[in-house]
């Protein structure tokens, strides 16, 4: 299941009334707007037309403008077969915002990711099977922009209809019982059955937007609520003062298996891997864990390997010869993490794999030779 942000679109579209002809003999007049039962002029709306909601792209943007230029807090829950995620975005008006989304799965397992951003940076904490990691990365307003297709990409997908329903005066509910199941890789991607409901502001706000349907005889469902409008400034987590002080560091470090025995660790940009640092292996049912006795620089080397005469886990400055590094079999673990426990390189290799999943943002690389 695809992950989504919230971007916020600054851009306003606004939908105009028709006009009407000439009744009588009286000079023409602007038709007067629909509204519903709440009072709200429903084609006043961007994106509405015809009480159809015909323009999801509209609607996004003229709800991402509101969003930028007050602040807001918004709950996004994605209730799937086997993993269930919910999201809360608070955003203020000054541009600072938190995010903390919480999955888990029918297994029993489950995780945690924190960011709090502020005018220059963006601090992230995530927990999962009880471990804490955090780190310190460069403010990127573009992280969001996924969320907000997501939410184009389902208003697009359903005939959203105006039902007449709002008790509330200052909205207007639409619902969809004809409904595609969007191809977009995300919780209603397999489903059946599908419908939604609605529910704006007349400024193009979106208060709430429901879809639900089936998938293999269960319900499964992607919700979306404003819960809170008008936010000044996101407030500072407590967490963020335990974030260390290495978290900062971004080292670019790839890592090599060589003939099938030895590991090859190249800085090849960002921050040195200080003093203290240490690696740890998991190779062949064993771990192996070393220090980095001086700073990994940009542009140096260190290799590490266990030693054929013990099993020593090793970590040298200099090249091993063959009859020094045992042989390791795929796949292979590696993590190289800071003396405050900031894990500044994490993946899984194997020796069939062109590239590892690196947690921390660095590639990892196998290859045999």
């Amino acid at each position: 299941m695809t992950r989504r942000s919230i971007v916020l679109v600054v851009l306003a579209t606004v939908v105009l009334a028709g006009c009407a002809g000439t009744q009588g003999t009286g000079t023409p007049t602007a038709e007067t707007p629909t509204e519903d039962a709440s009072g709200v002029e429903i084609e006043e709306i961007p994106g509405v037309s015809n009480e159809t909601l015909t323009n999801a792209t509209a609607l996004v943007q003229a709800n991402g403008e509101t969003l930028v230029e007050t602040g807001a807090r918004l709950e996004v829950v994605q209730t799937a077969a086997e993993t269930n995620t919910e999201s809360v975005f608070t955003i203020g008006s000054t541009g600072t915002y938190t995010l903390t989304t919480t999955r888990s799965a029918s297994n029993g397992q489950s995780g945690t990711i924190d960011y709090w951003s502020n005018e220059t940076a963006t601090y992230v904490r995530t927990q999962t099977n009880g471990e804490t990691q955090y780190r310190s990365i460069d403010r990127q307003p573009g992280t969001l922009d996924s969320f907000n297709r997501t939410l184009e990409t389902y208003l697009a997908a359903g005939t959203f209809t105006v039902s007449n329903e709002s008790a509330d005066p200052t909205t207007v509910v639409l619902t969809a019982e004809e409904f595609t199941a969007p191809d977009d890789g995300g919780v209603l991607s397999d489903t059946s059955s599908l419908s939604g409901r609605l529910v704006l502001s007349q400024s193009g706000q979106v208060q709430n937007l429901t879809v639900t349907g089936q998938e293999n005889g269960q319900s499964v469902a992607f919700r979306y609520e404003l819960l809170q409008p008008v936010i000044e400034r996101a407030d500072k987590p407590a967490w963020v003062g335990e974030v260390p002080p290495s978290a900062k560091l971004h080292p670019d470090l790839t890592v090599d298996v060589e003939n099938s025995s030895y590991l090859v660790i190249e800085n090849e940009g960002g921050d040195p891997v200080p003093r203290n640092a240490t690696i740890a292996v998991e190779a062949n049912g064993t771990n192996g864990t070393a220090t980095f006795e001086t700073a990994l620089d940009v542009g140096e080397t260190r290799y590490a390997y266990f030693q054929t005469s013990d099993g020593t886990f090793t970590l040298s400055a200099d090249q091993p010869t063959a009859d020094m590094a045992a042989s390791v079999d795929s796949p292979l673990s590696v993590r190289v993490t800071t003396s405050d426990d900031v894990s500044l390189y994490s993946a899984s290799m194997g020796w069939a794999s062109a590239s590892a999943d690196a947690e921390s943002g660095s590639s990892g690389t196998a290859g045999d030779e």
